[in-house]
């Protein structure tokens, strides 16, 4: 296939991808009115329960296991294809690898140890211990005290002492909640989960419509979906707000289509003979 047909082809993929990319990004706003429709207390849910442990395990899935098992599943899904040969399995996978590892990878360092301090936003369920109850608070200090203790092991060290305390009652947590709580300590905008998952999902998505058809795109499909339940997972638990989770989201999608165009781009001069 000439290049002047590849280029049409990754338009129309384009094109297609943005039929799906747009109505999941659409959903992400919606973050900001879901705490007041819900039945729990407004404007919180129920942080024992089984939606909560739900929530839980749906972000869990987009966590630093979660995330590099979910590629495997889709890259294998990807690569394994018929109607290539075994030297094009291994120059798509090569070339998977290379572009996806740094783009991840350098995407969630530089959102931990750059822009999130830049922004120094705290997240939601510490501003929550800090002001609750109004009497005595439970953090029993100030969110903007807590975010200055030397670094993240020692604000999750300080607040497992208080979560952990048997006369801690300010909220009802399960305990996997609880801990996921004292393990979140960095600062909150942009999510780090919300990027990561629609990265994924955008980028595989579009590889799927570029090599697949009919019923066999319906994995692409569902990553999608799942990319927003991440979203709203971690509002569910109260770690992150609307805010995040929206440029999180659209970073990720951003990110994840720059990841595609350079994949197409690096096979088409692999392979130009070959339909990429």
């Amino acid at each position: 296939m000439n290049r002047s047909c590849t280029r049409a082809c990754v338009k129309d993929v384009l094109l297609r991808l943005l039929l799906f990319i747009f109505p999941a990004c659409a959903l992400l706003p919606l973050t900001y009115v879901v705490p007041k429709l819900n039945p729990f207390k407004p404007p919180h849910f129920d942080l024992t329960g089984p939606l909560a442990l739900t929530a839980y395990t749906i972000t869990e899935s987009a966590g630093q296991f979660g995330i590099p098992v979910i590629a495997t599943l889709m890259f294998t899904y990807l690569v394994s294809r018929t109607g290539i040969s075994w030297k094009q399995r291994t120059v798509h996978a090569m070339v998977i690898v290379l572009v996806l590892t740094p783009l991840l990878g350098g995407g969630a360092y530089l959102n931990e140890h750059f822009v999130k301090p830049t922004f120094r936003v705290h997240r939601p369920n510490i501003i929550e211990l800090a002001t609750t109850p109004i009497d005595s608070p439970a953090l029993k200090m100030s969110a903007e005290a807590f975010y200055n203790l030397p670094d993240k092991s020692s604000r999750s060290a300080y607040l497992a002492n208080i979560l952990r305390a048997k006369d801690f009652e300010t909220v009802k947590l399960h305990g996997l909640i609880r801990e996921h709580w004292i393990s979140e300590t960095g600062y909150s905008f942009p999510s780090g989960h919300s990027f990561s998952s629609m990265m994924f999902a955008t980028f595989f998505l579009a590889m799927g419509l570029t090599f697949f058809s009919g019923r066999r795109l319906w994995v692409f499909h569902l990553l999608l979906l799942w990319a927003v339940m991440v979203c709203y997972s971690r509002l569910i638990l109260r770690v992150h707000s609307p805010t995040d989770i929206c440029i999180g989201g659209f970073g990720g999608c951003v990110v994840g289509t720059v990841a595609f165009l350079l994949v197409r781009l690096i096979l088409a001069v692999a392979s130009p003979t070959h339909r990429i």
